[in-house]
Parts: C-alpha cells; sequence; structure tokens
C-alpha cells in the first residue's frame, strides 16, 4: 500500500506522498501519476507532488501531470506541498525548497501559504502582438514565469464557451513555431480596478484546469504591463472559491512576484496495490 494526501488550492487539486527515502524512480512516479491521477478509475487528480530528500533547502519538490509528464513548476501545487511539509513537520512556518524551476521559499499560516514566485524575466518574455485562432483576434503576452505562460486578454470570459475555450488555448499551446517549447494559455478579462477572472488552459494536464499558480501570476503580471494595473492585484479562477492575491515589485526588466492563496487539506488515505501500476507494487 501507498500512503497519500489530498490538498487543494484553489481548486487545483493534488495527490501528495513522501518519496525522501528514495525508494521511487522517475519511471515509477511517471506511471503512478498517470495512474493514480486518472478521475473515475483512481484518486483523481490535476498532478502529484513528490516530497523527495534536498542537499540545500528543507526538500525538493517534484511535480508531475496527470499525463505522467513532469513540469518545472506549479504555483498552487507549491502552496499545497508547502502545507502539506508544514503539516508533517517537514518544515516549519517559513522553509524553502527546491523545483526544477528553482528554489521556492513559502510562509504557511494555515490555512493561507505565500509563496516567493522569484523573479520574472521580463527581457525573456514579448507583448504587443496579437494571434489569430478560431475566428477570434487577441493581444497577448507571452512570459516565463518558473513554466512559459502565453496570456490572452479577452472583453468578457462569458463569450466563450468551455469546449471554445479549451479548443483555443490546445491550438496555443500547440503552437511550436511561435512557443518552441509550448506553453500554458491564460484567458484574462479585467473585473475591476486590481481584480482579474482568468481561465487557464494547462500544458500537461492538456484540458482547463479550475485554477493555477503560476497563470494567475503571469496574468498579473502581463494586466500591469498591458493594462499598467497597479499590484496587489487579486485573480479569481473558476475553481476559487477564494481569490488568489499576486503582489509584485516591478523594474524596466525583472519582476518579483509573491503568490498568497488558501490551501485545503482534503483528506489522507493509502492506496491498494491493485491500484498502483504493477511495475511498482
Amino acid at each position: 500500500m501507498l500512503e497519500f494526501t489530498k490538498i487543494q488550492g484553489n481548486g487545483n487539486d493534488f495527490i501528495v506522498i513522501d518519496n525522501r527515502e528514495g525508494s521511487m524512480t522517475s519511471p515509477d512516479l511517471s506511471r503512478l501519476a498517470a495512474s493514480i491521477c486518472e478521475r473515475r478509475q483512481s484518486v483523481g487528480a490535476d498532478g502529484l507532488l513528490v516530497v523527495e530528500m534536498s542537499e540545500r533547502e528543507n526538500f525538493t519538490m517534484r511535480l508531475f501531470n496527470n499525463d505522467g509528464s513532469e513540469g518545472e513548476m506549479c504555483g498552487n501545487g507549491a502552496r499545497c506541498i508547502a502545507r502539506y511539509a508544514w503539516e508533517k513537520k517537514i518544515a516549519g512556518e517559513k522553509m524553502s525548497f527546491e523545483t526544477l524551476a528553482g528554489p521556492i521559499h513559502g510562509v504557511v499560516t494555515a490555512p493561507f501559504v505565500e509563496l516567493d514566485m522569484g523573479e520574472t524575466n521580463l527581457s525573456q518574455g514579448f507583448w504587443g502582438q496579437s494571434l489569430k485562432v478560431e475566428g477570434e483576434t487577441f493581444p497577448f503576452v507571452y512570459l516565463v514565469v518558473g513554466v512559459p505562460h502565453c496570456v490572452l486578454f479577452v472583453d468578457n470570459l462569458e463569450d466563450f464557451s468551455h469546449d471554445s475555450l479549451r479548443d483555443i488555448g490546445r491550438t496555443v499551446r500547440y503552437d511550436t513555431h511561435r512557443f518552441p517549447k509550448g506553453t500554458n494559455v491564460n484567458f484574462v478579462q479585467r473585473s475591476g480596478e486590481r481584480t482579474l477572472k482568468v481561465v487557464t488552459y494547462e500544458r500537461g494536464v492538456e484540458d482547463l484546469t479550475l485554477s493555477c499558480g503560476t497563470g494567475s501570476t503571469a496574468s498579473a503580471i502581463a494586466a500591469s504591463i498591458v493594462w499598467e494595473m497597479a499590484a496587489p492585484i487579486q485573480v479569481q479562477n473558476p475553481g476559487g472559491d477564494n481569490w488568489v492575491t499576486v503582489s509584485f515589485n516591478e523594474t524596466r526588466s525583472i519582476c518579483k512576484t509573491y503568490l498568497t492563496g488558501k490551501t485545503v487539506m482534503i483528506a489522507e488515505g493509502r492506496l491498494y496495490d491493485e491500484a498502483l501500476p504493477k511495475d511498482i507494487e
């Protein structure tokens, strides 16, 4: 049996396991994620979060998407694993942990978690352009916030059906001519002086998700560039009963950002061997 914890952050849900003993290899974790994240067939989640040892920080965070691919970083996932690490006494209220996108610093004031999202190099992004997809033309901003994000600006999200947003997101996500590594895609509507509504198509999940932390962060930075919105900016996602708040300090080329939001501990349990991929029982 495999012990796990289920946590969600603003509707982005994850299965978390402790692999600090290193008993599971990367191929094991990839197969496990693809198996147990499948809804209706297993526990179901947007992704698998794995706690591993670190020589420099409190621990290492690894993220496996529900298709089995390993991601560099996930804002809501990082908030959830920080809450897990605090609950399990792996780290204190203030912590730092490694990710493929670099070290992340967090502060847990349960149930809220604030993350230092590090610096976004604006010179690696671009804006002032438009793209045409499915007969619609969108002004957009491209940024790398740990992972690549394309931010599409819309007047009203309600003008688009779920299927339409998914199809547009999928088309842009696979536009490797413009985005060689693929990209996450965020649809952004301004809803107030310092508020946004954001829907994200996530690379790796390959669908719309209820929330995306790095997507919310990228959207807030993009809104500050295009609409000159001042921080802090509150972002509402489809899965959030609560807003996430993005704060930032921006210079000409660097944007230092912080992401704060609520996390929810859902359940703890054990996966039976018959629910695990046969080669890692």
